[in-house]
């Protein structure tokens, strides 16, 4: 039997792996590099898939897990991104 909570933990750090792509994605487009659009919504998709899924399949403890747990790690990839972002620009 699975621990209660690691499928939602797992399906949490998979939506950060994502959201740290977009953030360098972000900061590639800032530079004038050009990303397709195509690939933004695929990751935008892949980001939100573990929570559709987990909603769809009834795990309701493991799909809090995933919106909190997302929620923080989104946060503080945006915060870091951001933080480095800053020190790239001449004050």
């Amino acid at each position: 039997m699975m621990l209660l909570g690691w499928l939602g933990l797992g399906a949490a750090f998979f939506s950060a792996v994502c959201v740290a792509i977009l953030a360098r994605l972000d900061r590639r487009r800032r530079n004038g590099i050009t990303v397709r659009p195509r690939i933004r919504r695929l990751l935008l998709l892949a980001m939100l898939m573990p929570g559709l899924v987990l909603g769809f399949a009834g795990r309701w403890s493991d799909f809090l897990i995933w919106i909190g747990a997302a929620a923080i790690l989104g946060w503080a990839i945006a915060a870091l991104a951001n933080m480095r972002g800053n020190q790239d620009q001449p004050s």
